[in-house]
């Protein structure tokens, strides 16, 4: 909030600002409260972590005997490798034609308006054999499938890219994003057979949109213009 000490000290600094320096002001100050920064939190992994992220586990499934965690893939296919969330999903016991697995989700809190959410995913085969299923992404919002695909078979020590996105119209207030992998396989039931679960990744998580604006405060507007108000009063007294 902007209080009345800061109302009148902006007062005091632009009682003799002339009319365009003082307008140019205020834009400046409305653009800054406008532009802020994505409310998103460490969409690129960049932290080496998963900080931001809350990792959870369908009832049947697993993200894989050490995973998940962040490691160097060019999940983009770029050329570049950079920090990706790696995963290796599956199920912990089989039944036909079930997909289980998890994911990360992360709560963000956004303006009313439109919001694009993207993603780069991408899967890598096994060491030794093909595989049957490379596994299946899926982006959701407040718990609604916005976008999804499915790898499907994958050779061994074989990269496969794609990307996930969406463009919605929102309300505001808080929000979850939540990406979930599943398989339709279990994992090799031996550490060295698990070399042979492909293993999944998510990299550069943005959201943009007049939903990730945030909205100037009332008393920053009123303030605003009081001072131009003020402004030019002074201006036509010069006269």
């Amino acid at each position: 909030m902007l209080g009345l000490l800061g109302f009148m000290t902006i007062l005091s600094l632009v009682k003799n600002l002339s009319l365009a320096t003082v307008g140019a002001l205020a834009t400046n100050l409305v653009a800054f409260q406008q532009v802020s920064a994505s409310p998103l939190i460490n969409g690129d992994f960049e932290t080496g972590d998963l900080t931001g992220w809350t990792t959870f586990t369908t009832p049947n499934g697993t993200l894989g005997e050490g995973f998940p965690n962040v490691v160097s893939f060019d999940t983009d296919n770029d050329g570049i490798s950079s920090n990706s969330a790696q995963f290796r999903v599956g199920k912990i016991n089989f039944v036909n034609n079930e997909y289980e697995g998890g994911g990360i989700f992360q709560n963000v809190n956004l303006s009313a308006g439109d919001l694009t959410i993207s993603a780069d995913i991408a899967s890598f085969g096994g060491e030794i054999f093909n595989n049957a299923s490379g596994g299946k992404f899926e982006l959701l919002f407040d718990n609604v499938v916005l976008d999804t695909y499915d790898f499907l078979g994958i050779d061994a020590n074989v990269g496969e890219f794609s990307f996930l996105s969406s463009l919605s119209n929102i309300t505001a207030g808080l929000h979850e994003i939540r990406f979930l992998v599943t398989r339709p396989f279990l994992q090799g039931p031996t550490p060295t057979q698990y070399d042979d679960t492909p293993t999944q990744y998510i990299d550069d998580i943005v959201i943009s949109g007049t939903a990730t604006k945030s909205i100037p405060e009332p008393t920053l507007i009123l303030g605003l213009l009081a001072i131009g108000a003020v402004s030019v009063s002074s201006v036509r007294k010069r006269q």
